[in-house]
C-alpha cells in the first residue's frame, strides 16, 4: 500500500511539474514585434542604455540628466543584458524573467518544505497562472526584481529566526538575509528593508518568537546590508550633492505620506487589483485565509506577509497596480494550501471555474473590448484562448474529486492557454507598436535632412530608446530632473523654451518634433505649417518642411 501511495504521489508531482513548466515556457515566449510599453518599460530600458553609452554606472540618467527616483540594481542588470544580447526588448526583459524564475523557485521550495512537494508545485502554478504574477515575471519593471529579493529576504529571515530558536547555526543565513535585503533596497529603496522587517517582527510576535528576532540586529545581516548598499549611496551623493535628501525624503516619505507623486487612489484601490490579478487563486486564497490559526505558524507567516504589503500600500498616497507584486508569492502560498489540501470538495473548484467563465464572458461581451478586438483583428487569438480557459477551468472541477493534483494541472493549463493568447496578441496592440512607430518615423525623417529631433511639450522614453540618444524637450519636465544636472551647457542643450523652439521652427532649417495630438492644430497654423509624418496613440511626429 505504501508503494502504491508513493507511486501515485510521484505521478501527481509529475503532472504538477508539467503544468508549471508549461507556464514557464509561455512566459519566456516573445513574438516578433513585442515592443516595450510606455512609460515604464521604456524608461527602465532607456536609463541603462544611457548608462552603458556614458560608461557611468553610478549616476542613472534619463534623457541626458540624472534620474534618482529608483536605485540602480535593475539598471545594472539591464546593462549586463544589453552588453551580451544587444539593445533589444528581449534583453531589457531578461533580468525580470530571471528574477521571476527565481521567485517561483523560492516559492516552490518554501511551500514544499512547509506543506509538501505537491503544495509547493501548486503554489508555483498559482503564482505564474495569475495575470499579476505572470506580468511580474516578464515585464521590464523594478517591481518584478523587487519581488524576488523581497521573497528571498523574508524567507531567509524567517529561516534564520527558526534556526536560532532551534539552537542550530544561523549566522551564515543571517548574512544571506542582509544580502537579499540589500538587493531589495538597491532595486526599490527602503521598502525592501522596512516591509520584510515588519513582516518578520509581526510574525514572530504572533507566534511567540519575538525574542529571536532582536538578535538579528547584532548579526552579520546589518553589516552585509551596509557593505552592499553604502558604496553606491555615498558615490552618488559625492557626484550629485543633495541626492541623499531627494532620494530618502522626497522619494520615500513624501511619496508615501503626500500626493507629491500624483498617483492617488482610494483606500480600497488594491482590492480590485488583487481580485482580477490573482483571479485563478482567489477562492483558494479566501478559504485558506479564513482558516488560519495561531497554531499554524506557516499559515500565519504567509498571511502576515500578504497583509503587511497590502495594508501598507493601501495607506500610501501613491498607488500603482505593480506595487502589490511582493504580496503575490504569499497569496500563492496560502492558496496552494487549500488547492492541494486533503479536502477534495468541488466547491472551491466550481467557484474558480465560475470566475474564469465570468472573466471570459466579460472580455467577449463588453462592447468596447469587442470593438477593440474587431478593429485589431484579434478574434483568431482571443476566441481560442478564452475557450481553452473556460474548458480547462471546468475540467479542473471534474478532476477535483479524483485528485487535487489533476485539478491544479488543468487550472494551470487553462490559464497558460489564456496567457499565451496575451503574449501572442501583444505585438498587435498599439502600446506595443507606439514607440517603434514614432521613434522609427522620427529617426528616418531626421536622417533624410540631417534634422534634429525635439519633443514639444511632451517626452516619450521610447523615442530616445529608438533614436539611441537623448532629445531636447520644449516647455516640459515631467519625470525628468534637470535640477540635478550640474552642467549648465547640458541643461540648455536639452531643455528649450517655447520661444527657442519656434525660432528654430521658423528658421528655415529642418526640424522634426514629437508632439501631442492636441498640440497639432496650433503647429499647423504657424509658418511653415507642421506636416504630419506619423501618429500613434496620443502623439504624432511632425516636420517643418
Amino acid at each position: 500500500m505504501t508503494a502504491v501511495l508513493s507511486e501515485r504521489s510521484a505521478a501527481h508531482e509529475r503532472l504538477l511539474l508539467a503544468a508549471l513548466l508549461l507556464l514557464t515556457v509561455v512566459f519566456w515566449i516573445e513574438p516578433h514585434g513585442s515592443g516595450l510599453a510606455e512609460p515604464d518599460e521604456t524608461r527602465y530600458a532607456e536609463i541603462p542604455r544611457e548608462m552603458l553609452a556614458a560608461g557611468d554606472l553610478v549616476v542613472p540618467r534619463l534623457n541626458g540628466v540624472p534620474y534618482f527616483e529608483k536605485p540602480p540594481l535593475l539598471y545594472w542588470a539591464n546593462v549586463a543584458a544589453f552588453r551580451v544580447f544587444g539593445l533589444t526588448p528581449w534583453a531589457a526583459r531578461l533580468p525580470t524573467r530571471l528574477a521571476g524564475l527565481g521567485t517561483v523557485l523560492l516559492l516552490v521550495l518554501a511551500v514544499a518544505r512547509a506543506r509538501g512537494r505537491e503544495a509547493g508545485l501548486c503554489a508555483g502554478i498559482l503564482y505564474l497562472a495569475s495575470p499579476i504574477g505572470f506580468l511580474a515575471s516578464r515585464t521590464n519593471l523594478t517591481d518584478g526584481l523587487l519581488t524576488f529579493f523581497f521573497t528571498a529576504t523574508v524567507l531567509a529571515g524567517r529561516a534564520t529566526i527558526l534556526r536560532r530558536a532551534a539552537g542550530r547555526p544561523w549566522t551564515a543565513l543571517a548574512a544571506w538575509t542582509g544580502a537579499a535585503a540589500a538587493g531589495a533596497f538597491l532595486t526599490k529603496g527602503l521598502i525592501g528593508l522596512a516591509l520584510p522587517g515588519a513582516i518578520l517582527l509581526l510574525w514572530a510576535w504572533a507566534c511567540g518568537r519575538i525574542a529571536h528576532v532582536l538578535p538579528l540586529v547584532l548579526s552579520p545581516a546589518p553589516l552585509v546590508f551596509a557593505a552592499l548598499t553604502l558604496p553606491w549611496l555615498l558615490l552618488a551623493e559625492s557626484r550629485i550633492p543633495g541626492f541623499l535628501r531627494f532620494f530618502f525624503v522626497h522619494e520615500h516619505f513624501a511619496r508615501f505620506a503626500t500626493g507629491a507623486a500624483r498617483r492617488p487612489g482610494p483606500l480600497l484601490y488594491f482590492v480590485p487589483v488583487f481580485l482580477l490579478g490573482f483571479l485563478p487563486g482567489i477562492p483558494f486564497f479566501a478559504a485558506a485565509a479564513a482558516r488560519v490559526r495561531r497554531a499554524d505558524p506557516d499559515a500565519v507567516f504567509f498571511l502576515v506577509w500578504f497583509l503587511t504589503v497590502f495594508v501598507f500600500f493601501s495607506l500610501s498616497k501613491s498607488k500603482l497596480p505593480p506595487y502589490l507584486f511582493p504580496a503575490i508569492p504569499a497569496a500563492a502560498a496560502l492558496a496552494a494550501s487549500a488547492a492541494s489540501g486533503g479536502s477534495r470538495s468541488r466547491t472551491l473548484w466550481i467557484v474558480q471555474a465560475v470566475l474564469a467563465t465570468a472573466f471570459a464572458a466579460v472580455l467577449l461581451l463588453h462592447p468596447m473590448l469587442r470593438a477593440f478586438v474587431k478593429e485589431l483583428r484579434l478574434a483568431a487569438i482571443v476566441a481560442p484562448s478564452l475557450a481553452l480557459l473556460v474548458v480547462g477551468s471546468w475540467a479542473a472541477v471534474l478532476f477535483a474529486d479524483r485528485s487535487s493534483a489533476l485539478a491544479s494541472m488543468a487550472l494551470g493549463t487553462a490559464w497558460a492557454a489564456f496567457l499565451l493568447g496575451v503574449v501572442v496578441g501583444w505585438p498587435h496592440v498599439p502600446p506595443a507598436q507606439m514607440t517603434a512607430d514614432l521613434g522609427g518615423a522620427a529617426k528616418a525623417e531626421a536622417a533624410s535632412r540631417g534634422a534634429p529631433v525635439v519633443a514639444y511639450r511632451c517626452y516619450l522614453n521610447g523615442v530616445s530608446w529608438e533614436l539611441r540618444s537623448p532629445i531636447p524637450v520644449v516647455d516640459y519636465t515631467g519625470e525628468l530632473e534637470p535640477d540635478f544636472e550640474p552642467w549648465q551647457e547640458t541643461r540648455e542643450a536639452l531643455f528649450w523654451s517655447a520661444s527657442r523652439f519656434f525660432a528654430a521652427w521658423k528658421s528655415g532649417k529642418p526640424l522634426v518634433a514629437l508632439i501631442r495630438l492636441r498640440d497639432l492644430v496650433p503647429l499647423m497654423k504657424v509658418e511653415p505649417p507642421a506636416r504630419v509624418v506619423r501618429f500613434s496613440g496620443k502623439y504624432a511626429v511632425v516636420a517643418n518642411w
